[in-house]
């Protein structure tokens, strides 16, 4: 018996990681939060050769989540009560069916708020690059390859205060003390910054995420 399980065990690890004509065999769905950098999230998943679809946020009664393996909420330019209701919905979904989440700025406020977490507002925005220091717990370090820090881009006038139960801090900053946060159990990633500006060190949170 343990001996089929561990070959169940390697077949599902080698068809997670096998690549098809050099592309992911990972079926994303990005949702445009009518974010200025959301070009740049699909910018990034090309180089990864990842196979996405990409809708803007009132398009998702055209698609059922559970059929995506992962979905990326992106970053907002503004407030809208329209947007917060369809990623809460979104992330609602995600969570019932297992699909894994990565929430990029405001998508990571979003994700917070709606599995129970808090925000708060910053006594001024950020927009300029920021080093975020990373934790030294194992999960952390495997996440990126025991690297003490990363460089990346933020743009934000909200912080995430509080995550949500379940949820591990493993980034912070001068400005935030909940950067990046991760449920290693159902596979859901909140970045407070923005990867997707933030060259090397952002394409590692994507290939991260992708390979989770």
């Amino acid at each position: 018996m343990y001996g089929l399980q561990l070959l169940l065990s390697f077949i599902s690890s080698f068809y997670c990681s096998l690549w098809l004509g050099g592309n992911f065999l990972v079926i994303v769905l990005v949702v445009d939060n009518i974010s200025p950098y959301t070009t740049d999230i699909l910018s990034c998943l090309k180089k990864l050769k990842t196979n996405y679809t990409y809708i803007k946020f009132h398009e998702l009664n055209d698609y059922k989540v559970s059929s995506f393996e992962k979905v990326i909420l992106s970053g907002r330019s503004k407030p809208s009560r329209d947007i917060n209701i369809a990623n809460s919905k979104i992330i609602r979904d995600c969570n019932l069916s297992g699909t894994h989440m990565l929430g990029i700025c405001y998508g990571a406020e979003i994700m917070a708020l709606t599995l129970g977490g808090t925000i708060c507002r910053m006594e001024n925005p950020v927009r300029e690059m920021s080093r975020v220091l990373l934790s030294t717990s194992p999960q952390a370090g495997s996440w990126f390859q025991k690297k003490k820090s990363l460089y990346v881009y933020e743009s934000h006038a909200y912080c995430v205060a509080r995550i949500p139960e379940g949820f591990d801090s493993i980034g912070r900053s001068k400005y935030c003390k909940n950067e990046i946060f991760i449920d290693f159990k159902n596979k859901h990633v909140g970045v407070q910054f923005h990867p997707e500006k933030s060259e090397d060190d952002g394409l590692a949170i994507f290939t991260s995420f992708l390979y989770m």
